[in-house]
């Protein structure tokens, strides 16, 4: 698919078909976000692949009742090793370049998705103790986002996007 094409049909799928995921499709998908860009090349972006539906309903509760978490066939935790950011960058590596990393990473997961006509739908809103918690992670690896992915089972809905005239500027504000 065209790059473009795969921006423009990227939308958050909430509703799954009750389909099973290959391995392969898993593999490329992360294979793309390990090539995300990272600060100082730190890579500290890490991924964990939940297929366990238990597992799954303790995530979509710790993330304030998504249930598309606990519908999803795989749902990939975006996460990143703050050691790796903070070797480097110390506290704005620990608390911003790895968030951005981990963003950059989840972003290349949901386009990686379309392009194979998969959906996805990016969890951000979470109890980040017990996430953390749930995925059992050592104290310096935070959690991201939690990205729910299937075959989509809706139609998302289109919304209007502002225009250029409004978000855009030139030289200053």
């Amino acid at each position: 698919m065209e790059f473009t094409q795969v921006v423009r049909k990227r939308a958050m799928i909430r509703v799954y078909q009750n389909k099973d995921m290959p391995q392969e499709l898993i593999d490329k998908i992360l294979d793309n976000a390990r090539k995300a860009p990272s600060a100082g090349f730190t890579q500290p972006q890490e991924f964990i692949i939940i297929r366990n539906l238990q597992q799954k309903e303790k995530l979509a509760s710790a993330a304030l009742g998504q249930e598309q978490i606990a519908a999803a066939p795989v749902v990939v935790a975006v996460v990143c090793n703050t050691q790796r950011s903070a070797s480097r960058y110390a506290e704005r590596g620990r608390n911003f370049y790895s968030i951005i990393d981990g963003a950059f990473s989840s972003m290349l997961i949901l386009l990686s998705c379309v392009n194979l006509g998969l959906g996805a739908s990016f969890v951000g809103a979470f109890d980040d103790e017990t996430v953390s918690e749930i995925l059992e992670l050592p104290a310096h690896v935070r959690p991201i986002g939690l990205i729910a992915i299937g075959y989509p089972g809706e139609l998302p809905a289109k919304y209007k996007r502002f225009s250029p005239e409004k978000i855009v500027h030139h030289e200053k504000w």
